[in-house]
């Protein structure tokens, strides 16, 4: 018995470029989901867990950007406090860069783009993004599952 194929080449390919974009899609919600909890736990503490906000600049500059293959996709808002639009430029330039360095898949910098966050961090022993990223290691597991599930059932 003879076997035929029927559909078109470029309807299987059209199809199979279909599932790539919407699982590229999914994929960078679910970065930017789990971007956003690690740049609220960074961000919105009480002063007593956190830094005392001077200009504002360093808060403004805690925010993340997602990235596939080195290409920013999607960057959170970067959201500025007090003064701080020196903050927010800088925050947006070094997410830009450092994701530019994950040249291979799918990535989640989360930054605080002050050049003097990791002193306040070591010297002043207050959390900058150590707690954010503790976070993101401990959820990205169940992001990942979660992300699974949902590319299976479409």
């Amino acid at each position: 018995m003879k076997i035929e194929m029927t559909t078109p080449i470029a309807a299987i390919d059209a199809f199979l470029l279909k599932q790539a974009k919407i699982a590229q899609y999914e994929t960078v919600k679910m970065f930017a989901r789990l971007g956003e909890e690690c740049v609220n736990e960074a961000r919105d503490r009480p002063s007593e867990d956190s830094w005392n906000d001077v200009t504002g600049n360093l808060r403004s500059s805690v925010g993340y950007v997602v990235s596939v293959d080195g290409e920013p996709q999607l960057m959170s808002a970067f959201k500025q406090v007090l003064n701080g639009t020196e903050g927010v430029r800088k925050g947006q330039k070094h997410a830009t860069e450092l994701a530019k360095h994950i040249n291979k898949g799918y990535g989640l910098t989360v930054v605080a783009g002050m050049e003097y966050a990791a002193i306040v961090e070591a010297r002043d022993d207050k959390c900058v993004l150590a707690s954010a990223e503790l976070l993101g290691r401990k959820k990205l597991p169940d992001y990942i599952a979660k992300l699974e599930h949902k590319l299976n059932r479409k």
